[in-house]
């Protein structure tokens, strides 16, 4: 690879021998007059070699064709290359003369200046690019020699005295269309398409200022407003592709349709010219037919308000490619949210060309018993078309806002029987305040201590409400009322918190297992508006029934007992009722002396008709009355601790003193001699007695 001070050096003595060259056929050509010049020599150099190296990354210029391919020295012009990956750095060259000023067009367009100075001789174009490399072009460029002119044959050439001004070739640009395609190619009246195509400038001018637009007047519009489009300028042999948008119009008759075009641009010399031409396009025929739609609505108010007035504004449009005649909107059906108003349900619309809408205003009224939330509101649009009349079903989504009436509301705010649990028929007295919390005052209250049902079946024992009908008392099989049928005519409660306070006597079903029972209370009122509520509430009653346990004694208790002798209490225990009893300890006490055994004994489940024994010994240590307490300790039927105290009563007292000694007997002493009497079983006996020994 040549140095590049090496290359320019070479360059110019080559451009010097040809300006040599140049100068001796043009005296040659003055001594020969007329005779036509022979064709000047190639100048050859050898390529630029393609710098080598580490791959840069970026894709390497290449050059497919340039135009013009011949021009004269002296008059100079423009020269057109084109292929692709050019950048605003690539510059054209001329082998063996040099650079040109050079105008970058876009990434497949180059041109470039050819000064009047260039001399005689075919030349290689390239494209070099000081990051994408040199390519050359398949086509050379030619300069002819200038026209030769009559006259003496000059010994020496004249230096000039005067810039030589430069003949202007006769000529001008001429640009034609080629090669069109249009994307889709078939479409309907009213669809759009997109054609491409080729703009070739086959004049012997270079085309500058050129742009082409759609002429007016067709079955073609614009799309998307683009009206034409700028190409850049077009040197001679040049082109350069262009695509438009355009609409068809809704008349545009079935087959081929043209597409008229029209492309303006002027020379060097400021001279305007026009060029026409036509593109083509197929239009499918379609069969024309109304399509009348409800594309948008809006309420006033939103959400609406029943019972109240409402502005519906509705936008009715035909979709179709046909006119629809004497259009109507009605809004109704089944279940209709909105009502006629002053101007009935029925709204008439005319005429409607295809694509055109209309804007309607609707005053009508929301029905006063709607349904709050998203309601669905029928509409029904009808029209002729070819000479029938055509209707279709819509609907309407109105939003209906939910109206909150001032209505009482009762509570349970507390109550009392008396005690923690009640036991099988124990009677006792039930005491509850009623609030109202609500915002309006319950009228004609009556309370029912029990359940009632309305013939609409709005009974409900565990709470809510049911509205008018006739009713039917169920009184409570546990709790049954005394003293009064079980219904307290109570009147007004006021509201924002109006209390009133009842009383009720009841007695305890005899037959009712332990557990907790809810006493239903019924409240009937009248509301505000004129119906009727009803109000279900509960009131918790414990009820404990205790084990059927028999207890008796198997001997009674010593009556009275003697101070420091012990007594036993033998307690017999049995289970007769139907379950088991969870019995867990029995513990005994004295008030009067001391437990000296059995004070604590452990038990177990009682089976039925089972039976336990509780033993103790009681030694009483003063006189007076003896209270014997035994207590029986067991788990109730809601798993509660629970005792059974059963109490014994006796009365100690102190023993009896002792007897008195008699006088000792003086014995007789035995003589001597004589054998003693045997009275041992005598004074055994007086012994016993406390007598003697």
């Amino acid at each position: 690879m040549l140095p590049r001070t090496r290359f320019y050096a070479r360059a110019a003595l080559v451009l010097l021998a040809l300006i040599a060259l140049g100068s001796g056929l043009w005296a040659a050509s003055a001594q020969e007059g007329t005779e036509e010049p022979p064709p000047p020599p190639p100048v050859t150099e050898e390529p630029t070699a393609i710098p080598t190296g580490e791959p840069t990354g970026t894709p390497p210029v290449y050059i497919t064709t340039s135009e013009p391919t011949q021009i004269t020295s002296g008059i100079g012009g423009s020269i057109s290359v084109f292929g692709g990956n050019f950048t605003e750095h690539t510059r054209v060259r001329l082998v063996g003369y040099g650079l040109l000023e050079t105008q970058f067009v876009n990434a497949m367009s180059l041109t470039a200046t050819l000064p009047e100075t260039i001399p005689p001789g075919e030349y290689e174009i390239e494209a070099t690019d000081p990051d994408r490399g040199v390519a050359r072009s398949p086509n050379r460029l030619r300069v002819l020699p200038p026209p030769a002119t009559a006259g003496p044959e000059p010994t020496e050439r004249p230096l000039p005295t005067e810039t030589p001004v430069p003949t202007i070739v006769p000529g001008q640009p001429s640009l034609l269309v080629r090669g069109f395609a249009a994307n889709p190619a078939s479409i309907a009246p009213g669809e759009g398409t997109v054609v491409t195509f080729e703009v070739v400038n086959q004049g012997s001018r270079p085309a500058l200022g050129v742009s082409v637009s759609l002429d007016p007047g067709g079955k073609f519009v614009p799309a998307n407003g683009q009206s034409g489009a700028t190409l850049p300028d077009l040197p001679v042999g040049g082109g350069f592709t262009v695509s438009l948008g355009v609409v068809s119009a809704m008349d545009t008759p079935e087959g081929p349709a043209s597409i008229p075009i029209t492309l303006t641009y002027h020379d060097f010399e400021g001279q305007s010219y026009t060029s026409n031409a036509t593109l083509s396009v197929n239009v499918r025929a379609v069969a024309e037919a109304s399509q009348v739609t409800l594309v948008r609505y809006m309420t006033e108010p939103n959400p609406v308000i029943p019972g109240e007035a409402a502005k519906v504004t509705v936008l009715i449009m035909n979709t179709g490619n046909d006119t629809a005649l004497q259009v109507l909107l009605r809004v109704a059906g089944e279940n209709s949210v909105l009502l006629a108003g002053p101007q009935g349900d029925t709204f008439p619309l005319g005429d409607l060309a295809p694509g055109a809408s209309s804007s309607l205003e609707l005053p009508l009224i929301v029905r006063a018993n709607a349904d709050p939330g998203p309601q669905s509101q029928p509409v029904t649009l009808s029209y002729l078309s070819d000479g029938e009349r055509h209707e279709t079903t819509s609907s309407m989504t109105i939003n209906v806002a939910e109206v909150i009436e001032p209505e009482p509301l009762l509570l349970l705010e507390s109550y009392d029987f008396g005690a923690d649990a009640l036991k099988p028929g124990d009677r006792f007295i039930l005491s509850l305040t009623l609030k109202n919390v609500g915002d309006a005052a319950a009228n004609d209250l009556l309370v029912t201590f029990g359940s009632v049902e309305s013939d609409d079946g709005g009974s409900d024992s565990t709470g809510g409400s049911s509205r008018g009908g006739s009713t039917s008392t169920t009184p409570s099989s546990t709790f049954a009322p005394l003293g009064a049928g079980g219904t307290v005519y109570v009147g007004q409660i006021e509201a924002g918190g109006g209390e009133v306070r009842l009383e009720q006597e009841f007695i305890v079903n005899g037959t009712v297992s332990s557990g907790i029972y809810g006493l239903p209370v019924t409240l009937r009122y009248t509301l505000p508006g004129g119906g009727s509520a009803q109000e279900n509430l509960r009131a918790s009653v414990v009820v404990i029934a205790p084990p059927k346990l028999q207890t008796r004694l198997q001997t009674p208790l010593p009556d009275p007992a003697t101070v420091g002798e012990p007594f036993p209490v033998a307690l017999e225990l049995l289970n007769i009722g139907s379950s088991s009893i969870e019995l867990r300890e029995a513990t005994v006490e004295t008030n009067q002396g001391e437990v000296i055994e059995g004070a604590s004994t452990l038990l177990g489940p009682l089976a039925a008709d089972g039976d336990a024994m509780v033993n103790a010994m009681i030694m009483p240590l003063e006189a007076g009355p003896v209270r014997v307490t035994v207590t029986l300790h067991y788990i109730n039927d809601l798993n509660q601790p629970e005792t059974i105290v059963l109490t014994y009563d006796s009365e100690a007292v102190e023993p009896p003193p002792p007897p008195e000694e008699p006088p000792p007997v003086e014995e007789t002493p035995m003589p001597a001699g004589e054998p003693e009497d045997d009275n041992t079983l005598g004074r055994l006996l007086l012994g016993f007695l406390g007598l003697g020994s």
